[in-house]
């Protein structure tokens, strides 16, 4: 009796397995969103932009970025005046919150203590020193305003 119906066992199990082999159409708001979830937005493919590192190759853009902000804060530190009563050296890490918007932001992070008893108005100094830098234009991914986060090392050494 098998041998007999076999033809419609084959049938059935076709009409039953096609939802498998049919090509589902993905709608346009589907495939946006997926390939935005794949974006990282981590990852910055042009780093912020100061005026003055405009025309610099791609290669150069980075570089320049972090030269800048060195150099300004190099220049602010050196104008003022701190006094401590033992020598100071180590290095902390300023967190730079770029938004999409070209605000420059100082996420709030910790002082060691060393440096926090000697000179408690360091994090005034660097808000003053980020308030006078020059203006600057966010970050992109994919021609896209991103914020970006970044890391200042900070060396601190006085005598």
């Amino acid at each position: 009796m098998v041998k007999k119906y076999w033809h419609i066992y084959i049938i059935v199990f076709t009409l039953f397995s096609c939802d498998n082999f049919v090509l589902k159409k993905e709608h346009k708001e589907e495939i946006v969103k997926e390939r935005l979830d794949k974006l990282n937005l981590n990852e910055v493919e042009q780093p912020p932009l100061f005026e003055i590192c405009k025309g610099k190759s791609e290669e150069q853009l980075e570089q320049c970025f972090q030269n800048t902000i060195a150099q300004h804060f190099h220049n602010h530190l050196s104008k003022q005046e701190i006094k401590i009563k033992k020598p100071v050296k180590d290095t902390i890490w300023v967190p730079l919150l770029i938004t999409k918007n070209g605000e420059i932001i100082i996420e709030d992070f910790e002082l060691p203590d060393p440096i926090a008893s000697q000179i408690p108005n360091l994090k005034d100094i660097l808000e003053e020193g980020i308030n006078s830098l020059p203006k600057v234009a966010a970050a992109h991914t994919r021609s896209t305003p991103v914020t970006a986060l970044y890391k200042l090392p900070l060396v601190i050494h006085i005598d």
